[in-house]
């Protein structure tokens, strides 16, 4: 006879027993979520050799903060908003936000070609990276981590529709960015 706490828990039951305290339940996060937590820290940041480091931050900052999770929010949103956090944290730490931006562009430029043929795919990575980091949020959470409106205000400490407002106007300046390039095609 199969025991039924020894199968795979749902993440539900994940999160109760994470917000519980059960040694174990530590583990089990890192290991649920680790993955989803490094893309989203790689899209939030791009390929650095930050990016590592930064999950491991999160985790450490979940350690600490485990005792403030009360399931009001599911797991994942709890964790994304500690890990938007950490990259935001990363971020300024920089020297400055413009050197980075430019660290992309040539980064895309030099490694787009032989990681990327598809040209249209490159062009949207190489413009959500210009954006700027709230408008790169937005969208990175909406389009790619595919998180709801709801979620994200979650995440991200605002109102509903902030992020409405916020996601629209990030659309609008990613459009913009887009035309331009349609613009310099032949």
């Amino acid at each position: 006879m199969i025991d039924a706490s020894a199968t795979d828990s749902p993440p539900q039951s994940l999160a109760h027993r994470f917000a519980s305290g059960e040694a174990s339940a530590f583990d089990d996060v890192v290991a649920e979520f680790s993955p989803r937590i490094a893309r989203l820290v790689h899209r939030l940041i791009g390929w650095s050799g930050d990016t590592d480091d930064i999950v491991q931050e999160v985790f450490v900052a979940v350690l600490k903060r485990q005792r403030c999770f009360r399931g009001d929010a599911s797991l994942w949103t709890w964790l994304s908003a500690i890990a938007v956090n950490q990259c935001r944290s990363r971020l300024r730490r920089r020297q400055s936000w413009r050197r980075w931006i430019g660290f992309q562009r040539e980064r895309f430029e030099s490694d787009a070609s032989a990681l990327d043929r598809d040209e249209t795919s490159q062009r949207v990575r190489q413009a959500v990276s210009q954006l700027k980091q709230d408008d790169r949020e937005v969208i990175v959470l909406f389009y790619l981590e595919e998180q709801s409106v709801k979620q994200i205000a979650e995440m991200l400490g605002r109102s509903y529709n902030a992020i409405e407002v916020r996601l629209h106007r990030a659309r609008h300046r990613l459009a913009l960015l887009l035309k331009d390039f349609s613009d310099e095609q032949p």
